[in-house]
C-alpha cells in the first residue's frame, strides 16, 4: 500500500499499549532465543523471518515489487549464516514510501509488535521521514495526515527518528491529539512521544521524557517493540486510559497511559505497518533492513 499524504518529523519504530493494573507475563524471548519455536506459542499472532523467499505473508495492494522491497542475504540481528532480511529503499530524489502491510482479520484491543531494524551505512538522518507501527481502523486511513481522528475511525502510532536530534520518537495520531494543532482551523498533525523538543511538541507534563530515546546510528541492528492498548472507550477525554509504550533494545521509553484513543469498542488494532517514507528528494539511496517480525498478545522482548 502506497500512501503519499503523510506529514513531518519524527523517529523509527513503535509500541502502543495500555497498562491496566496487571503485570505482564515475562517476555517470550526468555523462552525462545533467536525466536526458535516462538511461532508456535499460543500468544503469537504473526511471525515473519523472511526465509520463505517471498513476501506472500503480507497484504500490500502493490505486491511489494523489486527493487524497493528487496529480499537479500544478510546475517541479521542474530548474526546467523544464510539468514535473509528485507530491505526497503525509496528511489533517490523522490518523495514517497516503500512498505510492508500486515492486515489482521481479527482486531485487538491490546497488542504487541516487535521487529529488528537497521539503517544502512550512508543513510541520511537529516531527511524527513516516517516509520513503522500499529494502526487501528480501516486500512484506507493508513498514512492519513493533517486531521485529528474522531474516535470511531482510526488511530496510529509510528516509531521514527527526529530530524533535529536523530533520536527515536513515536509519531501518533489519535482522538485526543493536541501538540501540533492549528487554531481555529482544526488542522492537526501527529503528537510526539516523548514530547522533547518544545514549541508545538512541548507536551503536557505527563507526556515529557521519562527515558531519553537513543540517537539512531547507521549500520546497527535495533530491537523495536511496541505495545498498543485502545483503553476504555469514552465520549470525552476525561478518564481516558489508552496507552502508548515502546522499547528500544529492551529499554522502556514510556509508558504514556492517559491517551484518548477511541470512542467505541468497535475500533481495534488490526494493521502492522512496516514503512520507510520520505517527504522529498533530499534523502539518501540507502534505506532500512528489517528482520524477525513478531506480533503477539504478550510482551515479546529481544531474542538476541
Amino acid at each position: 500500500m502506497k500512501k503519499r499524504n503523510l506529514h513531518l518529523v519524527a523517529g523509527c519504530l513503535l509500541v502502543l499499549g495500555a497498562f491496566h493494573a496487571r503485570a505482564d507475563s515475562p517476555p517470550l524471548a526468555n523462552k525462545y532465543p533467536h525466536d526458535v519455536g516462538m511461532a508456535n506459542d499460543s500468544a503469537v499472532v504473526f511471525t515473519e523471518d523472511f526465509e520463505a523467499g517471498n513476501l506472500k505473508k503480507w497484504d500490500d495492494y502493490d505486491g511489494n515489487p523489486e527493487p524497493g522491497n528487496h529480499l537479500m542475504a544478510e546475517p541479521g540481528p542474530f548474526g546467523l549464516k544464510d539468514n535473509h532480511v528485507v530491505r526497503l529503499r525509496v528511489s533517490s530524489k523522490q518523495r514517497g514510501n516503500i512498505d510492508l502491510v500486515k492486515f489482521l482479520p481479527k482486531g485487538y484491543d491490546r497488542l504487541y509488535a516487535r521487529w529488528y531494524v537497521q539503517f544502512e551505512p550512508g543513510f541520511n538522518f537529516d531527511a524527513k521521514n516516517h516509520g513503522s507501527g500499529f494502526h487501528a481502523g480501516s486500512r484506507d486511513h493508513l498514512g492519513q495526515s493533517g486531521d485529528r481522528p474522531v474516535g470511531d475511525d482510526w488511530f496510529s502510532s509510528w516509531i521514527e527518528y527526529t530530524t533535529d536530534t536523530h533520536r527515536f520518537a513515536a509519531y501518533t495520531y489519535y482522538r485526543g491529539m493536541y501538540q501540533d494543532c492549528e487554531d481555529p482551523h482544526g488542522k492537526c498533525w501527529g503528537d510526539q512521544f516523548p514530547a522533547m523538543h518544545g514549541g508545538v511538541y512541548a507536551g503536557k507534563p505527563q507526556h515529557l521524557v521519562r527515558t531519553l530515546p537513543p540517537v539512531v546510528e547507521a549500520g546497527k541492528w535495533y530491537c523495536i517493540e511496541m505495545l498498543m492498548d485502545g483503553g476504555t472507550p469514552t465520549d470525552t477525554g476525561a478518564g481516558a486510559n489508552g496507552v502508548l509504550d515502546y522499547w528500544i533494545d529492551g529499554v522502556e521509553i514510556g509508558p504514556w497511559n492517559d491517551l484518548w484513543l477511541r470512542t467505541t469498542s468497535g475500533l481495534k488494532i488490526d494493521v502492522l505497518w512496516l514503512n520507510l517514507f520520505h517527504h522529498d528528494g533530499t534523502h539518501s539511496d540507502e534505506g532500512i533492513m528489517i528482520d524477525n517480525v513478531v506480533i503477539a498478545t504478550q510482551r515479546i522482548g529481544d531474542s538476541r
